[in-house]
């Protein structure tokens, strides 16, 4: 077996690809040629040669120290005209002339592959799925299945994904569809069998870190002139390792250290000094005097205290001996997103303490004293970024050209900030994800919560992001918002693979998902929930805040590739302040229909278990605070007490001004404040009352609504609130105005003297409330919606029925 890393750089390469290098002036690649030869033979390759960038400099050096088993090479830098997209094609064992007329045609790809073709040089289309400067498109990628035959199948820099699936591609061409390329473009493909193509590895190494890992290899003990004439021959093939954003962003730490040494003729300083000493160059005993020196002169400082502890996590991990650099690449990696954890609690901390008395100095400085953690991670996120590059057009490929064509269940994750308080986005989050775990569905629940580890118990269809810090606004009590650990979170994140991100709520996991979804290049789809600065406006009654609150959730929402949107109102209440009609939606929600029951024992035997008075039932469901119009809500009721005196209400949910509601109220018998009710017995209640009353008009899914519907209750809701789109109006309930007490108290009366003088009217209008919920609501178009198109199953028609209570679900 005879083997080469054919995709390696040295110092000679100078011009680097990555923002954060270039920003810094640092060239592409500091690796020696002795060294880089010492590695390519230590890691068990036969020939070694170097492909710089548009330069053989270096490989003449190596050449013309290591004569025997190397070649000279180049990454030579070329453009389809006709859209200027940048290609870089590997030309291995050229000559000095050879690469001088290279240069003077390679400014156009079509007149470099004919040199390459006619004069019998060994080649290969580097990462040719990587858009190097943004013009990559699928008919650039099938030009380039005419015009070469040896691919750069495994590049060790960049994904596995992204290499397999190229590879995939590649192998899945015929005759008919290469006939059919050339047919399309008028481009004479490179052999006789162009639909056979030739694989090569390589490492892409830039750092010197991974040099030798990737490799192209072949059968048998061959000479220099054997092993390039097998490339030529399509007879080679890749293997080796690939990268993930964590090792890129490294060998681009690694490039940064050696700049700073090679400028400054010293070693780099603070953290990225232990990234050196511990990582690279495996020194830990300086480690050891830093935390010593630090420990003496022990800042009184909340920054000194953490950069200690980052340097003592480092030394606890570092001695061990025998740590290969992925183990310590993960380990740093750690330890760094503890140091960025600290610093970001800090100044959460300083945010709502010291921003809250005024003190904008103490703050400012805390910021300032955090920037050094926070840029040290940028190399992170662009890494990811840089990876997944161009995903949708490897997608459209992989469509297109791969033998199964089956499609399977994306693997789909939805970032939420709440599942488990008691609202309606947590209720419609909860169903979603019971509902997907009852049809096996690819889909995941991502949320952030305190103390997860010590007493909550896991929650399937649910991945629990690590928390780090919380904020109780004093203006908002009933909201709690979790910030998870940034670098922990994202290779959770990443590690799940997601090829769809639904994101709901702009909260700190919202905007973490938003993040990756446009990181990793994933179709990001946004629910709106809620009309944050109509909260604002009532809260604090500052125009220009509510203004600049208006402005972030309006930039939230702009990243995502669709937002669904409650109602028609609300989608033309976006539009009006700038969002894209063409992204916006209807969200669907979807309700699990079952048989429509009716039973007077069932109904007689509940409210006496838990002491209800019978009569006509008002039901209300949700959250007992202040902008719920729960004062209007009572006084309706006591109007309309006065002419039905058999009228109970029903108040199922808790919140913060539960307990002055019962207290003020406790001498009513027919008024009951439930608290929070488990949802199987919400559903007897929504089968055992008459009247669904909602008064509120803050923003919510109408899943209530919804849920009462869909167990025959009518509604009677605000003319301002969402649930108005949710029933018909006249038929399976009513829809309101708020400044028109009376009519909620006629209505009452009216749907009173239908229950008791007209039941039959009465039963029908309940039917109509269960059939409208049954035909518009799936929860299989409601899934295929929001997570792509997995299956549906069509429902029976049922019909309203008066069979015996058999038992809750």
């Amino acid at each position: 077996m005879a083997s080469a890393d054919l995709h390696v750089h040295s110092k000679a390469s100078k011009r680097p690809s990555e923002w954060f290098l270039q920003k810094v002036g640092a060239k592409e690649s500091y690796t020696g040629i002795d060294a880089l030869y010492s590695m390519a033979k230590s890691m068990g390759m036969d020939f070694v040669t170097v492909t710089d960038h548009n330069t053989i400099e270096g490989a003449l050096e190596l050449v013309e120290k290591y004569p025997d088993d190397t070649f000279i090479s180049v990454e030579t830098t070329t453009y389809f005209p006709e859209n200027n997209c940048k290609i870089h094609i590997l030309i291995f064992d050229i000559t000095k002339d050879q690469f001088e007329r290279i240069e003077a045609v390679r400014h156009d790809i079509y007149q470099l592959r004919d040199l390459i073709r006619d004069n019998d040089m060994a080649c290969s289309v580097a990462h040719g799925f990587y858009s190097i400067n943004r013009r990559l498109t699928v008919e650039i990628l099938e030009k380039l299945m005419l015009l070469f035959d040896v691919f750069e199948s495994l590049n060790g820099a960049r994904n596995r994904y992204y290499n397999e699936t190229w590879q995939g591609i590649l192998q899945s061409l015929t005759p008919e569809k290469i006939r059919d390329l050339t047919a399309t473009y008028k481009i004479l493909p490179m052999s006789a069998d162009p639909w056979i193509k030739g694989f090569t590895g390589g490492s892409d190494d830039h750092a010197g870190l991974f040099l030798g890992q990737t490799a192209t290899r072949t059968d048998g003990i061959l000479s220099k002139a054997g092993f390039i004439r097998r490339i030529k021959d399509k007879k080679t093939l890749s293997t080796g390792r690939c990268n993930d954003y964590k090792s890129f962003a490294f060998s681009i730490y690694k490039i940064f250290c050696d700049y700073s040494s090679d400028a400054r003729k010293n070693a780099p300083n603070g953290i990225l000094s232990v990234l050196n000493h511990v990582v690279f160059e495996d020194r830990q005993s300086r480690l050891k005097k830093w935390v010593t020196l630090r420990k003496i002169k022990k800042g009184k400082e909340i920054k000194d205290k953490i950069i200690l502890r980052f340097f003592e996590d480092v030394y606890n991990w570092s001695h061990h001996q025998g740590l290969s650099m992925e183990a310590k690449f993960d380990n740093i990696y750690q330890s760094m997103g503890l140091l960025l954890d600290e610093f970001f609690k800090m100044l959460l901390d300083s945010f709502v303490k010291d921003f809250s008395k005024g003190d904008i100095g103490k703050l400012f400085g805390n910021l300032m004293s955090s920037l050094p953690a926070f840029f040290i991670s940028i190399p992170f996120f662009s890494s990811l970024s840089h990876l997944s590059r161009d995903r949708e057009l490897m997608i459209a490929m992989k469509k297109e050209y791969t033998a199964n064509r089956t499609p399977s269940p994306e693997k789909v994750l939805w970032f939420t900030d709440t599942l488990d308080d008691l609202n309606d986005i947590s209720i419609t989050l909860d169903r979603f994800r019971a509902e997907s775990l009852k049809r096996n569905l690819n889909l995941t629940f991502v949320t952030c919560i305190e103390n997860k580890e010590e007493d909550r118990p896991e929650t399937a269809g649910v991945l629990y992001l690590p928390w780090i810090y919380a904020v109780t606004p004093e203006f908002y009590p009933a909201v709690t918002l979790n910030f998870p650990s940034l670098l922990a979170s994202m290779e959770m994140i990443h590690e799940c693979r997601p090829e769809r991100i639904i994101v709901s709520t702009p909260g700190p996991v919202g905007i973490l998902g938003m993040t990756m979804g446009n990181l990793m290049g994933v179709e990001c789809t946004a629910v709106y929930h809620t009309d944050f600065t109509v909260l604002a406006d009532g809260i604090f009654k500052d125009a220009d805040l509510s203004g600049l609150i208006r402005f972030f959730i309006n930039r939230f929402y702009s990243f995502s590739t669709r937002i669904k949107v409650p109602t028609q109102e609300q989608i033309r209440i976006l539009e009006d302040q700038g969002y894209d009609l063409q992204k916006m939606s209807l969200f669907k929600p979807g309700m699990a229909i079952t048989p429509l029951i009716t039973c007077p024992v069932r109904k007689k035997r509940a409210l006496k278990d838990r002491g209800i008075q019978g009569g006509t039932l008002l039901l209300w469901t949700g959250r007992i605070h202040s902008e719920g119009n729960i004062d209007f809500l009572l006084d309706v009721y006591h109007e309309a007490l006065k002419t039905v005196p058999e009228l109970t209400l029903i108040l199922c949910g808790d919140g913060p001004e539960m307990d002055f509601y019962r207290n003020k109220y406790r001498s009513d018998e027919r008024l009951h404040f439930l608290g929070r009710v488990d949802p199987r017995e919400l559903f007897l209640f929504y089968e055992i009352s008459d009247v669904l009353i909602l008064p509120d008009t803050g923003d919510h899914s109408g899943w209530r609504i919804l849920e009462a519907q869909s167990r025959g209750l009518p509604a009677l809701v605000a003319h301002g609130g969402e649930g108005r789109e949710r029933i018909e109006d006249g038929k399976t309930g009513y829809v309101l105005n708020l400044s028109d007490k009376a009519a909620w108290i006629k209505k009452i009366e009216e749907l009173h003297q239908l229950k008791t003088e007209r039941p039959n009217e009465f039963a029908m209008m309940r039917a109509a409330c269960w059939n409208r919920v049954r035909e518009k609501y799936s929860w299989d178009g409601a899934l295929d919606d929001l997570a792509g198109e997995f299956f549906s199953k069509p429902l029976q028609k049922a019909e309203y029925t008066d069979e015996p209570f058999k038992g809750v679900a």
